[in-house]
């Protein structure tokens, strides 16, 4: 009888835990004390063995090292991130372990779903910070309401957020933007990420959509050589995703719409200074800009009918 196979080839679920065990050691912040610190060690070693563990026997989901490892890096980082959220808050040390078993649950279960799937990767961590985030509360909740804890230590922990703590330390805020909200500077270091490699006129175009001051903390994170080292890849695919959400769609250009723009702008200007800008251009330019008079026809491009508009606007404010 052939020998059943066991495990995942290349991973190891007691070695990956105690490698991010370490990494985790390495970067606890400096408030937490050393016994807290000792906490938040085992508790990643505990629950990403426990998962690994899990994982490998279960044949049936047929993943491989790189999907394993994926799911347990999930369960490892937030299980660091929530600890420290109840440290901070002073939680009673009776209940941390409970609330972070259920965020490790939660995150097990939607992670693997989301591998087994194959979703990309950039989707799947704002699924999962969602599903934590929506866990994280309803525990907290739920102690809340049997008497376990009380209305300060809940609404204390509710508060805090070591993911983005760690991400404003990571692009140093203190350099750049110190005005500016942790989000907003996060969204422009990822945005700033996104788009270093883009020819640099679409570069030029997209900092003039913003005011003045994001513009500059924009263009800094834009020379940072090193950009990439400070940001964490999970926080720039969340503010990323952040961001395509409050993108809006991008407008049709019609004929009809640019006529009634070039109307509008010339009912709000004196004829002589129309005159005068357009004097030199072409015959069809000319046409076109004077039929917001004449009402005649006058049909030119979309495209260019929206240059010539932008054109007159920006002679016009001179």
């Amino acid at each position: 009888m052939a020998n059943e196979q066991k495990g995942i080839a290349g991973f190891n679920p007691q070695d990956f835990a105690k490698n991010l065990a370490g990494q985790a050691g390495q970067v606890i912040p400096a408030d937490i004390s050393a016994a807290d610190k000792k906490f938040i060690i085992d508790i990643v070693y505990k629950f990403c063995v426990l998962s690994g563990d899990a994982l490998t026997k279960d044949t049936a989901l047929n993943l491989d090292a790189a999907q394993a490892s994926l799911i347990t890096q999930f369960i490892g980082e937030w299980s660091f991130h929530k600890s420290i959220d109840l440290l901070r808050a002073k939680v009673n040390p009776a209940l941390r372990e409970g609330i972070l078993q259920r965020v490790a649950f939660t995150v097990f279960e939607i992670a693997k779903q989301a591998v087994v799937k194959k979703m990309p990767q950039e989707q799947i961590i704002p699924l999962v910070e969602h599903h934590v985030n929506t866990c994280f509360k309803q525990a907290i909740e739920d102690l809340k309401s049997k008497g376990q804890l009380d209305e300060k230590v809940s609404d204390n922990v509710l508060h805090q957020s070591n993911i983005d703590s760690m991400a404003k330390t990571e692009v140093e805020k203190e350099t750049v933007g110190a005005d500016m909200s942790d989000a907003k500077i996060l969204k422009l270091a990822s945005l700033a990420l996104l788009i270093k490699n883009f020819p640099a006129e679409k570069i030029k175009n997209i900092i003039s959509k913003f005011n003045k001051p994001e513009a500059q903390v924009l263009i800094q994170y834009l020379k940072m050589p090193d950009l990439e080292n400070k940001v964490d890849s999970d926080i720039t695919a969340r503010c990323i995703t952040e961001i395509r959400k409050t993108l809006p769609e991008p407008k049709i250009v019609t004929y009809d719409r640019c006529f009634r723009k070039l109307c509008k702008i010339v009912k709000n200007s004196d004829k002589n200074s129309i005159s005068n800008i357009i004097k030199e251009e072409r015959p069809v330019i000319r046409d076109f800009v004077l039929s917001a008079y004449t009402k005649d026809e006058a049909v030119i491009p979309a495209r260019v009918a929206a240059i010539i508009c932008k054109h007159l606007e920006e002679k016009l404010t001179v």
